[in-house]
């Protein structure tokens, strides 16, 4: 057909067939593109409407002492004390912390010195000012006032603020009502423990505060541990343990945290976070197929002991320590079952007070300007910005600092 329709038109039938095909084939490769590129479209909508994103900030110990209260009396404004660092808690999706004072009321008289604290209420207004959801009640210091003490502290948030306390519970049916919070259709779970108390609490009440250690054999509870981490997975998608653990006044982590860490990772936690050792450790992420992310310790967020009696004698290395600890932000994201860590980075927060232990105020490192720096209260005992940055970077990895 082709040879008698050349023999025919002759060369300009060869022209006219060879711009034929090239047309038929424009045609058909842009619509197969077109095809392919609605496809393309189509499926990333769709993975993208199956990832969830959730933002956190993490931050270490609120603890509250005489000096600060002092400066209260004296006519310090407490609402400037947080000011600097407002904005790292209102922009993200849940703020989690150590409440590690008894928040008090008419008939508990407060204290912040001895080791034995209990804060006045307007402690409890000004931490729930900085829009926070979580914090944990589990610590060392949760017994300090006996059951009225931990009764005080759990009514105040749930009568004066949205906080979820965690850790520390009125009685059993509300430590079974586990705290789980649901941001952007993830859905979070919390629990929180402590190696012990300051105060011996009666055998009858121990399932008040969670313990991970037996206030009588100190044996590790395993049994409770995995009872409720399996209990509240099954409610979760992303499961955050807060540990009251370690020892104090060092910036690593000992074999005890370890060990838990790798058993909280095994029973499937996706998120650890340390206090205690009122110093910085280290961040990283554990485990072979289950990956945890462990804070082993944040620090001091709030405090204001200008010399602590605890530390070596003449060593001034941890009362410096003291009087800074990490803020911690990151992107949680939940692909199908897939959890997924993201741009996960930690700055130092200073507690600057001057020579007069007054005028307290949190700071950004990268805020924290000569000026401060020299007329911090510890400057003459070593408090320097290298010391800061130095310690900062010898203990958190350069991939988790800012």
């Amino acid at each position: 057909m082709l040879k008698i329709c050349y023999d025919i038109f002759g060369d300009n039938m060869k022209i006219k067939l060879i711009l034929i095909i090239i047309i038929i084939v424009s045609i058909f490769t842009f619509f197969s593109f077109k095809y392919k590129e609605v496809n393309i479209n189509t499926f990333t909508t769709k993975k993208d409407k199956s990832v969830k994103e959730i933002k956190l900030t993490l931050v270490g110990d609120f603890l509250f002492e005489d000096h600060f209260y002092n400066a209260v009396s004296n006519g310090y404004d407490k609402n400037n004390y947080f000011r600097l660092v407002k904005d790292y808690f209102q922009n993200d999706d849940i703020s989690i912390g150590n409440m590690e004072v008894v928040i008090g009321n008419d008939n508990l008289k407060p204290s912040g010195a001895g080791y034995n604290f209990c804060a006045p209420s307007y402690i409890g207004d000004l931490v729930s000012s900085l829009d926070l959801e979580i914090l944990s009640t589990a610590n060392n210091h949760a017994f300090d006032r006996g059951i009225d003490g931990i009764n005080s502290t759990l009514n105040y948030f749930q009568s004066n603020s949205d906080i979820k306390t965690v850790g520390t519970y009125l009685n059993e049916k509300d430590r079974e009502n586990y705290r789980i919070l649901e941001k952007n259709g993830i859905k979070v779970g919390f629990l929180a423990y402590t190696y012990g108390t300051n105060q011996k609490i009666d055998s009858d009440k121990e399932h008040l505060i969670a313990y991970y250690k037996d206030p009588s054999t100190k044996e590790i509870k395993k049994d409770v541990l995995e009872k409720e981490i399996n209990k509240i997975k099954k409610e979760s998608d992303l499961l955050i343990v807060l540990m009251h653990w370690g020892k104090e006044f060092t910036f690593t982590s000992n074999k005890e945290q370890q060990d838990l860490a790798k058993y909280l990772n095994s029973l499937g936690v996706d998120i650890i976070v340390g206090s205690h050792s009122h110093s910085i450790q280290p961040i990283e992420i554990i485990g072979d197929e289950k990956k945890t992310l462990v804070y082993y310790s944040l620090g001091n967020f709030t405090s204001s002991d200008d010399d602590i009696a605890r530390t070596p004698k003449g060593e001034e290395t941890f009362d410096n320590a003291y009087q800074f600890g990490l803020l911690s932000t990151l992107t949680i994201q939940k692909d199908r079952d897939n959890i997924i860590f993201k741009d996960i980075k930690a700055i130092p927060i200073i507690n600057y007070f001057d020579t007069n232990l007054n005028n307290f105020l949190l700071i950004p490192y990268h805020e924290y300007s000569e000026e401060y720096e020299k007329k911090h209260y510890r400057y003459s005992y070593g408090l320097t910005k290298d010391f800061i940055k130095n310690t900062y970077e010898s203990v958190i990895d350069k991939e988790y600092q800012q």
